[in-house]
């Protein structure tokens, strides 16, 4: 992986490491970018742990495959149940005999255009209970070929019971965009004037261009995030605009100006 870094002229840049050390074993939850946010996750952590891949996609053939299986893998298809069920047994026996585990929590790339993490499976938390591990945050940002990682503490659930997954996990998503958001307040400070109407846009390219050796789609991602039962989706709240037929009854509603300037 150093030796790719140097071909390819990419830079990690580890900006914190707050973990302590602990005879359990760790589960490290990195958000998720895409792209060799795994690699970078391998390289920040140091340490032997087998990944958790819930996104296999064509790495069940390809070189990228073979050496994920040659260093410790659990695959998963997170759509189909009884894949996920025989994944979270393996995942329990490992955690049993001591192993570590990199289990990226959100599922899939945070494709937001303003949460910092996506919403959270409750499993990571739900294993730590269960297998008496600890769980370390982190936080990956990449700025071109420069990624950034902060890993927090250890966090122990010691005396917690599994009813108490989905309240626990909230808390851990909050410890990841904190520090996300401290690895964010180290770039310079970026006018709105100078975000351009393209932004979110390329943003999304970028993210697929990442991930290009693999068929993943913008439909692939939202069908496989986490979806809280309780929580509705922006794209779903404002759907109906794209029933709209332009008229001079509604001409406003397409009039960027008539918003103002905090639109």
């Amino acid at each position: 992986m150093r030796a790719e870094m140097r071909l390819t002229g990419r830079r990690l840049h580890v900006v914190r490491d707050d973990r302590k050390k602990t005879s359990r074993p760790i589960i490290f939850c990195p958000t998720h970018i895409g792209g060799v946010d795994i690699e970078m996750s391998f390289l920040a952590i140091k340490s032997p742990c087998w990944i958790v891949l819930g996104d296999p996609h064509e790495l069940y053939k390809d070189i990228n495959g073979m050496m994920l299986r040659m260093n410790g893998w659990i695959p998963l298809d997170v759509m189909h149940k009884e894949d996920r069920r025989a994944a979270k047994a393996q995942m329990i026996a490992l955690l049993k005999k001591g192993g570590n585990l990199l289990l990226f929590p959100e599922g899939v790339q945070n494709i937001s255009a303003n949460a910092l993490v996506g919403y959270l499976y409750a499993g990571a938390v739900e294993l730590a209970i269960t297998c008496d591990a600890e769980i370390v945050p982190m936080a990956i940002c990449r700025n071109g070929d420069d990624y950034y990682i902060a890993l927090g503490e250890n966090i122990s659930y010691e005396g917690h019971t599994i009813e108490d997954r989905f309240a626990l996990t909230g808390e851990l998503r909050n410890c990841m965009a904190s520090l996300k958001w401290d690895i964010i307040e180290r770039f310079p400070m970026l006018s709105r004037r100078d975000v351009s109407e393209s932004a979110y846009d390329d943003f999304i390219s970028s993210i697929l261009s990442l991930n290009a050796e693999y068929s993943l789609t913008v439909e692939d991602i939202q069908e496989e995030a986490f979806h809280p039962k309780d929580t509705t989706d922006p794209s779903d709240v404002f759907s109906h605009q794209n029933l709209l037929v332009p008229n001079l009854n509604n001409a406003f509603l397409f009039d960027k100006r008539a918003f103002g300037s905090n639109s």
